[in-house]
């Protein structure tokens, strides 16, 4: 994993295919965010250790390994569970998309 804080592109940025690239821009900002992940779950292991944010909490949730976007859970379990253990995914959930999860925590 790979991440920097700084206004231009790092030159380890798309420089691998097999990696997966993230970045949350907004002109030559010198908060610009490059992240680059080996794979799926490692970018979840950097999200579980280094998001915080309330706007990132209060929108994604960890679930059996995964994050999931809350809108992926049941109404009803929701509503009834004790704790977010016991919610309930929708039978078509999708985990959530990396690049949504960075853009919640990003000060943009």
């Amino acid at each position: 994993m790979n991440y920097k804080k700084q206004a231009h592109k790092p030159s380890w940025y798309q420089s691998d295919a097999s990696k997966i690239y993230h970045k949350v821009t907004s002109g030559s900002s010198p908060f610009n965010e490059w992240y680059e992940f080996d794979n799926r779950k490692d970018a979840l292991d950097h999200v579980a250790l280094c998001f915080y944010s309330d706007s990132f909490w209060q929108r994604f949730s960890f679930h059996n390994g995964e994050i999931y976007d809350d809108d992926q859970f049941t109404f009803e379990s929701i509503n009834s569970a004790a704790s977010g253990d016991d919610w309930i995914l929708k039978l078509d959930a999708k985990p959530a998309c990396i690049q949504e999860m960075i853009e919640a925590e990003s000060r943009f």
